[in-house]
């Protein structure tokens, strides 16, 4: 459908609603959202398995953070119909929450604005007004030094809690709708977990197949508000993601702009979301542990690691069935960057060499050129790609640090005698 039409039929898309309740110790969470009076949406949330006893003592920390991951997970409704109001009727945002939540539908909606041509550059293309009640909540403090990791059954994960499991203690795996692939990487780690399922609302299916707007969404963004809860109720210190230096790489330019399929994946998202959590939500610590490393430094050390090759699965594509379809820029991307490292295990692993495969000639093209458009996935940057293919020098980038990261000191001295 044409965005500009669907604009003008739906100026307003509403944030109604919000709810959480303790259900057999487990705690549910529901959103209402509407576009304007003709399609409303009821997504979920369900965190399994709570203290119900500490969860009645943060009662309204609950509800703060419960609010704040609701206008993350409204993007995904949004999307649908462009509009270009955002009502907030269930809470009130101020100043500086209003700019940062424009400068997320922006930033982290461009590889949707690039594919369905979309001019997002307009003044006030999309504008978030609060027209609910304030409710003054400060951020929870937590004294504890448990940790948190985000699991998500690829390489990175993996490493992180590997080397975060046999250098500190307390720590816990989270899960967000969990794969095979990511609850058989848990399992391997002997660590406790704690698993949230999502359940979009199928009305936006239904619309999808209508012919309705879709495309991606910040999903790291999503998952950053939902670990902090996850690690406010588990009366957690730390969350830390496994999110590598690549990501900072653009996919293309688009209306003057950088457009990242991982944006909400880079270091500029996350110092901003640091902020933010500080500043509204917690003071639990959130952070990268693999910033500082390319994502072919933590394939070196992802290879050092034997329990873990013949689990991890991060093809988006295969995920249904726990399997490398052998055909996407991701399955293309993972065996450039393990091959230097596990060799013929690496052929073992996707069950054949996708470097012979003659059709990925072009995906390949488009993986290290500097003029095409880099696919939208999570995928190496150009450089450390033609390290790996060996077209050019690695030194450098097998040997570098990133100095822009948030570990803090004692992560830095582990993370090194690793490299």
């Amino acid at each position: 459908m044409d965005y500009k039409k669907l604009r003008t039929k739906y100026p307003k898309f509403y944030y109604k609603s919000y709810k959480w309740e303790i259900v057999k110790n487990d705690l549910n969470v529901a959103f209402q959202f509407f576009a304007g009076d003709e399609y409303g949406f009821t997504p979920t949330l369900n965190f399994k398995n709570v203290d119900m006893n500490h969860v009645n003592l943060i009662h309204d920390s609950i509800d703060n953070i419960v609010f704040n991951i609701g206008l993350v997970e409204l993007l995904s409704y949004w999307k649908a119909f462009v509009s270009p109001e955002i009502v907030i009727e269930c809470g009130s945002l101020d100043n500086y929450q209003t700019k940062w939540w424009q400068d997320l539908l922006l930033n982290g909606m461009g590889q949707f604005f690039y594919e369905n041509d979309i001019d997002f550059t307009e003044k006030e293309f999309a504008k978030f007004v609060s027209i609910g009640k304030n409710k003054n909540t400060k951020p929870l403090k937590i004294t504890s030094d448990k940790i948190l990791i985000p699991i998500g059954g690829g390489k990175d994960s993996s490493v992180t809690i590997e080397i975060l499991s046999k250098n500190f203690k307390e720590v816990s795996a989270f899960l967000l709708n969990p794969s095979k692939a990511s609850l058989e990487t848990s399992k391997l780690t002997g660590l406790s977990d704690l698993v949230v399922e999502r359940e979009l609302d199928k009305k936006l299916l239904e619309l999808n197949e209508a012919g309705f707007l879709n495309g991606h969404t910040p999903f790291t963004a999503l998952l950053s508000f939902v670990s902090i809860l996850s690690a406010v109720v588990g009366n957690f210190g730390s969350v830390i993601f496994s999110n590598e230096r690549s990501s900072d790489e653009e996919n293309t330019i688009f209306k003057g702009k950088n457009i990242n399929h991982q944006y909400s994946k880079t270091f500029d998202f996350e110092n901003k979301f640091r902020e933010y959590n500080l500043k509204y939500l917690s003071n639990v610590n959130y952070f990268s542990f693999l910033r500082p490393l390319y994502d072919i430094q933590i394939a070196k050390i992802f290879s050092k690691f034997d329990k873990y090759p013949h689990v991890i699965r991060s093809c988006n594509v295969g995920q249904k069935t726990n399997s490398w379809c052998g055909k996407c820029p991701k399955c293309l991307s993972t065996f450039i960057l393990l091959y230097p490292f596990l060799k013929d295990k690496t052929i073992r692993i996707f069950g054949k060499n996708l470097l012979e495969d003659k059709s990925l000639k072009p995906m390949l093209n488009s993986l290290i050129s500097e003029t095409e458009v880099k696919p939208f996935e999570c995928v190496g940057t150009r450089e450390e790609l033609k390290v790996a293919l060996g077209m050019i020098d690695g030194k450098r980038i097998l040997n570098s640090w990133g100095n822009e990261n948030n570990l803090p000191g004692e992560y830095k001295e582990v993370l090194k005698k690793y490299i």
